[in-house]
């Protein structure tokens, strides 16, 4: 085992209707000083768990109450949100056209009843492993290495999603648009290690300011940042766009040469596209950006807000 992977720390759901087959598992882990072990005995109490709990681990029961165990599974692997936890099958039903079944529809490994506790933990921390390592080879493939927020690639995954998901669900999608006002003449001024710095600082007030599990913040490039929102009110729009404006009023970073502020500030273009008739990516995208253009025009350091 990687002796730098702290895998007793991960996070383990076990989703089985019987509590004594859960229990059972859960007091071997536990046994095993896993510190995290978390049980659901539906696969509706399983979601609403996933919400909070984030696994890296899901132990799931061929049988269930409401679904089968094959369907919870792929409603489970195909979700965006939950595709990357491996899921166990634990079943008794160990023929070959029930294994079959469980990796079409998501499960990377099974755990034959009544199983042996040995295995269960051998193949449990095997899994953990190769979950850490999966994890930091895409954390570094979707994240900005200067700001460790989301980059331009994982920006064109998450639009896709809530565009395609607003568009079937008929719900909005928010998009805002963020420039530094004039970052080129704060690069040529005080040096590129000083413009380094307020990116950083200007991508975790922006981070500071998002609390809801599907608020994306990214950097698409140079000064550029964007939030994705999905189904939001214009309240809450207009009041986080207030309170970024505030977050930079107050962090105070000098720009003596962004004129008629003499600190840093940023202009913030919003395009809100309820997607409830034919409405391309691109006329979202550019609606934000033409909203973006019209807040430079007026002056910078604002808002302006389009319904697209």
């Amino acid at each position: 085992m990687n002796s730098n992977i702290d895998i007793h720390s991960m996070r383990i759901l076990i989703i089985d209707n019987s509590e004594n087959s859960s229990g059972l598992i859960k007091a071997i882990l536990k046994k095993e000083t896993f510190q995290h072990v978390f049980t659901a005995t539906s696969i509706k109490t399983a979601i609403e768990m996933l919400k909070d709990e984030r696994p890296d681990l899901i132990l799931l029961s061929y049988v269930l109450p409401e679904i089968s165990g094959t369907e919870a599974c792929k409603l489970l692997s195909s979700d965006i949100h939950y595709e990357d936890i491996p899921i166990i099958m634990v079943t008794a039903n160990n023929d070959i056209q029930t294994l079959q079944r469980s990796f079409e529809n998501g499960a990377i490994d099974y755990i034959a009843k009544p199983f042996n506790g040995h295995e269960l933990v051998a193949r449990v921390q095997a899994h953990l492993i190769r979950k850490h390592v999966a994890d930091e080879r895409k954390k570094k493939a979707i994240t900005d290495p200067l700001t460790n927020i989301y980059n331009r690639r994982h920006f064109d995954t998450i639009f896709e999603h809530f565009y395609l998901r607003a568009s079937s669900e008929e719900k909005s999608l928010t998009f805002f648009m963020i420039d530094i006002d004039n970052f080129k003449k704060y690069n040529d001024n005080y040096g590129h290690h000083k413009g380094d710095e307020a990116l950083q600082a200007v991508a975790r007030t922006l981070q500071t300011q998002l609390h809801r599990t599907e608020d994306y913040l990214f950097r698409l490039g140079g000064e550029e940042f964007s939030i994705l929102l999905y189904d939001t009110s214009d309240d809450f729009i207009k009041t986080l766009s207030s309170n970024i404006h505030q977050a930079l009023t107050d962090l105070n970073i000098e720009h003596a040469y962004n004129e008629g502020y003499e600190r840093l500030t940023l202009s913030i273009g919003v395009a809100t596209c309820g997607c409830k008739k034919e409405m391309t990516k691109f006329d979202i995208y550019n609606s934000a950006d033409q909203a973006l253009y019209r807040s430079k025009e007026n002056g910078r350091n604002r808002s302006t807000f389009f319904k697209v």
